[in-house]
């Protein structure tokens, strides 16, 4: 078959938008509508278009579609979306769908919560991106899988492996569902609190103070905070064995101060199906938890490098 002449990209510049044709046999670029031409030169992200009339133009690459350097510098952050403008009128705004780096695969954060300072977590900050990952892994489970970030990192790192990801509370459970499905069949989600014990749980979705501690830090407690605020609890064997999982290769942990119940009694009971462990611990508000987890794990585990806010573990071998 014979190479194409050119390659077709899609623009967007602060006075046109449209299609410009690259010529796949030297560096002459031409826009479709205007018939105005140049020259480029292209990396994997950036685009620079020397036009012939119009100076140069630098793009950077978006999920496929470039975008002039200028209109970048005026993009808003984040934390200062509320709403949008459509036809001359406002409405608001309560997610956002954000394209993971380097893939095209779209996950959805609510706007103003801790949504945006965990995907800065996961694929910015890169925190569970540590070089002593295992190079393959064909179970990997997430226990307080929060909006499934975590569970869309290690799903992408792993294209092969099946995935649990569980998450008490309603409302981040429900984004989970919808940011881990094009992970396919792959990918199971479960509704419960990892716990000492299978059966239900309380929830606590206040501090002792009484100030919220927000979608990030609902924490387990065995009486609820108030009506609604139970969910299902099971321990981790049994969420393996629900899941016909008979090993795990990487066992993400981050359930907000429980970590000191799971694993002061009753590790011993799942622990040898475990291989790989990267875990947040929570001593500013479950003063023990950290010192627990080492008990639990230093005698078949060696204590790795830390990424980020997490330990991170590895079995010894033998």
């Amino acid at each position: 078959m014979d190479r194409p002449a050119f390659t077709r990209v899609e623009i967007v510049h602060p006075l046109w938008s449209g299609f410009l044709r690259l010529s796949t046999e030297d560096d002459s670029a031409m826009h479709e509508t205007y018939d105005v031409r140049g020259t480029y030169e292209q990396s994997s992200w950036k685009l620079t278009i020397v036009w012939q009339t119009w100076g140069t133009d630098t793009f950077f690459e978006f999920a496929g579609l470039y975008v002039q350097e200028d209109i970048l510098r005026t993009a808003p952050k984040i934390d200062q979306i509320f709403g949008v403008a459509i036809d001359d009128q406002r409405f608001a705004a309560r997610k956002i769908s954000v394209v993971v780096p380097g893939s095209d695969y779209d996950v959805n954060l609510r706007l103003r919560s801790s949504d945006i300072p965990t995907f800065g977590q996961v694929f910015v900050a890169r925190e569970y991106d540590t070089p002593n990952l295992p190079a393959s892994a064909d179970a990997i489970v997430d226990l307080g899988a929060n909006i499934g970030l975590a569970t869309v990192f290690f799903g992408l790192k792993y294209p092969h492996a099946r995935l649990l990801s569980v998450e008490p509370d309603g409302g981040n459970f429900a984004v989970l569902v919808g940011n881990v499905a094009a992970l396919g069949d792959r990918a199971r989600c479960r509704r419960a609190a990892v716990w000492t014990r299978d059966g239900q749980v309380g929830l606590r979705h206040e501090n002792d103070d009484g100030s919220p501690l927000g979608a990030w830090g609902v924490q387990v407690a065995e009486r609820p905070d108030g009506p609604g605020s139970v969910a299902d609890c099971r321990t981790l064997g049994t969420l393996l064995d629900e899941a016909g999982f008979a090993r795990v290769d990487i066992l993400k942990i981050d359930i907000e101060g429980a970590e000191m119940e799971i694993f002061a009694g009753g590790a011993q009971a799942w622990l040898h199906r475990i291989g790989f462990i990267i875990i947040e611990t929570h001593d500013r508000f479950r003063p023990g938890s950290e010192a627990a987890v080492r008990a639990a794990l230093l005698p078949g585990f060696e204590e790795l490098a830390g990424s980020g806010e997490n330990l991170v573990f590895r079995r010894r071998p033998g």
